[in-house]
């Protein structure tokens, strides 16, 4: 069984890994047996909940990640097997689910054992390939592969929001109106498609239109544009019966890029193909040579409009729904909406084009989202608190809430799962309520790094410990298992190119340049790092150093507390255990004090080695925000973004 203690034993014995020849890199023998912790834990939440959508994503998640594992050129006959019978499955699931969201699954439907077999099945799969090297020199497999090894959620559960179940009945409804009863071939587009396709192709069988077995497929954007995978497209139906229309299931269109790439290479394999249609929760599309436009609507959500993310800015109402789901106490204090506005947009400001933040609860105020310009439902975009207009006790300090959005359904329960497994990092007051994370405002924090730097030397080293715990649960809840140690990224390379956009926004001369890049960053570093695994991080949102922070000052005998903030990662990335150490000294400046009781805490100086030599790599994660949430910055944000750039810069450059 694996323990606490085995686990803190891997982090300090399992530096083993990493050479470019794979020389001392863990083998599958030496990994823990069985799905990572991050797949075994979907298969359990489906299994605790029980109920036909849980299954169904959990059959749809599998899926994906096993199409994936097969597309590589050198999977085995098995993957496919097993990966006919995981699309089974989910077709069955669908129509369980589209017969009623609150129906539990006969015994025939796929159980418990089937999905605890098959992500099983799909971990090894992955895992094999990347032992037996199937990603080198191929940058399709690679790809594929990290994919594979990734935890992707669709929009639909996290930022375009849909309820799934109501998939079926839109189909079903486009299905009749179409009149003509021609045959149709209903293709995936993974992620999302995944998780929708089936939904589709239920209804398609119910109307004794199917033309061939659904499918899904992945789109790769490699060299700057977007291809498919010629082992995947390879095993398509050779032909079509004639008049078929494809139906390309996936999220909302975006740019529509990807849609347009997938229907050319469908119309190329399929020319006797009447039509491509593109379908996504609530609308069909059109793609053609001139873009992508809307042909139908339908409604996306259900109408009962009492979720949080349904409701407008209005403080009674919210506070209503709140404290129903038991986010906040039923008393009868008033509180008033108010937007978050977090300490990035504290230190850098708002766009030169922005005219205000009005503090909604979610993007769209329609319920659908049909017959309005709405595009999207996403409230990923828009935390937002309630505070108490007087406080409960005369002379407190008045009560806060702060809502931050992490995900609906069984994907965002899951995520609120391991939450709460990190909990010792969250404010103890907090509930998981239509897909956000509610906390109760914590007063007396400060940013981690400042503080550090005045604390005794023994609360010092019990934070830096405390934030190895944080990396440790990490690796405990989110990891997501081995990848092949001689695959390498490059970080010179990435961050030279995020380097050059900065530059072109804020049209200034930066204080990083080629030079900089030649001292600071190695041309190429493992992808799983030196111990050759990945978890799921929230770096890539949540890197800043005020996302850390402590309280105020304890008792000589009581450790200091220390609080994550975004440390929910489902809008996050893979990750490495030396991305984590490096981000975290250069965005803590940590001393060299610092930095040898964070070694000692981390008990492997081969990975914390290898971080330092990245150092220059966690540049590359306040780049991409820069770029991300300053569309038009101002003079003032320029000078400032200018400014922290090169302090952040000039602590690497001292490091060695």
């Amino acid at each position: 069984m694996e323990t606490a203690n085995s686990r803190t034993a891997e982090l300090t014995t399992e530096g083993r890994g990493g050479r470019p020849d794979g020389v001392g890199a863990p083998s599958i023998t030496e990994l823990p047996s069985g799905p990572p912790p991050l797949r075994r834990a979907a298969v359990a939440a489906a299994i605790r909940d029980g109920g036909a959508e849980a299954r169904y994503a959990c059959a749809c998640s599998i899926e994906q990640l096993l199409a994936d594992t097969a597309a590589c050129p050198t999977a085995p006959a098995s993957a496919h097997v097993l990966l006919d019978e995981v699309r089974r499955a989910c077709a069955d699931l669908a129509g369980v689910l589209a017969a009623g969201l609150g129906k539990r699954p006969a015994a025939p439907v796929p159980g418990p054992e089937f999905l605890e077999h098959a992500m099983a099945r799909t971990a090894a799969l992955t895992a094999g390939l990347w032992q037996a090297g199937a990603a080198r020199g191929d940058a399709a497999a690679e790809a594929l592969l990290r994919h594979a090894t990734d935890w992707k959620t669709p929009e639909c559960y996290g930022y375009d929001l849909a309820d799934i179940g109501l998939v079926h009945g839109q189909a079903a409804a486009w299905l009749a109106a179409t009149g003509e009863r021609a045959p149709m071939f209903v293709v995936g587009v993974r992620t999302g498609g995944s998780y929708l396709a089936p939904l589709w192709a239920a209804a398609v069988a119910n109307a004794g239109r199917t033309a061939a077995a659904w499918t899904t497929l992945r789109p790769l954007r490699t060299a700057g544009r977007i291809a498919l995978a010629p082992a995947e497209t390879g095993r398509l139906p050779a032909a079509l019966p004639p008049g078929t229309v494809v139906v390309a299931v996936d999220d909302q269109p975006d740019t529509g890029g990807t849609a347009r790439a997938v229907r050319d290479a469908l119309a190329l394999r399929y020319p006797e193909a009447r039509d491509i249609v593109f379908a996504s929760p609530g609308r069909t599309y059109a793609v053609d040579g001139t873009g992508i436009r809307a042909l139908t609507r339908t409604r996306a959500v259900r109408a009962d409009g009492g979720r949080l993310w349904q409701l407008p800015a209005e403080a009674a109402r919210l506070t209503a729904r709140a404290r129903s789901g038991g986010a906040m106490p039923a008393d009868a204090t008033e509180f008033r909406v108010t937007p978050f506005r977090g300490p990035f947009h504290e230190a850098y400001g708002g766009s030169a084009t922005e005219t205000g933040v009005d503090g909604r609860s979610a993007t769209a105020t329609e319920a659908d989202g049909a017959g309005t310009g709405v595009v999207r439902i996403s409230p990923r975009n828009t935390p937002f608190s309630l505070a108490a207009k007087e406080p409960a006790v005369p002379g407190d300090r008045p009560r806060a809430y702060h809502f931050r959005f992490i995900g609906t359904g069984p994907h965002g329960a899951q995520g609120a799962e391991a939450v709460e497994a990190l909990g010792a990092f969250l404010p103890p007051v907090r509930r998981y309520l239509d897909g956000y994370l509610v906390t109760g405002h914590e007063e007396g924090l400060r940013p981690l790094g400042p503080e550090l730097r005045r604390m005794a030397a023994p609360h010092r080293r019990q934070v830096l410990e405390a934030v190895v715990r944080y990396w440790r649960a990490l690796d405990d809840v989110g990891g997501l298992g081995p990848v092949d140690p001689a695959v390498t990224y490059a970080p010179r390379e990435r961050l030279a190119a995020a380097l050059d956009r900065l530059r072109d926004r804020l049209a200034c001369r930066l204080p990083v340049d080629g030079g900089w890049l030649d001292r600071h960053l190695p041309r190429r570093a493992p992808l799983g790092g030196t111990r050759a695994r990945l978890f799921r991080t929230s770096l890539p949102y949540s890197h800043h150093g005020w996302h850390w922070q402590v309280g105020a000052d304890p008792a000589p005998d009581a450790p200091p507390v220390v609080r994550r903030f975004g440390l929910d990662w489902i809008w996050g990335g893979s990750g490495a255990l030396e991305a984590e150490i490096s981000s975290f000294a250069v965005e803590n400046r940590l001393d060299a004090t610092d930095l040898a009781t964070l070694r000692t805490a981390v008990a492997d100086d081969r990975a914390f080695d290898a971080a330092l030599d990245l150092a220059g790599d966690a540049l590359w994660w306040n780049v991409k925000s820069w770029l991300r949430r300053c569309p038009a910055p101002t003079p003032d944000t320029v000078r400032r973004i200018a400014g922290d750039l090169g302090e952040l810069a000039g602590y690497v450059g001292g490091l060695r």
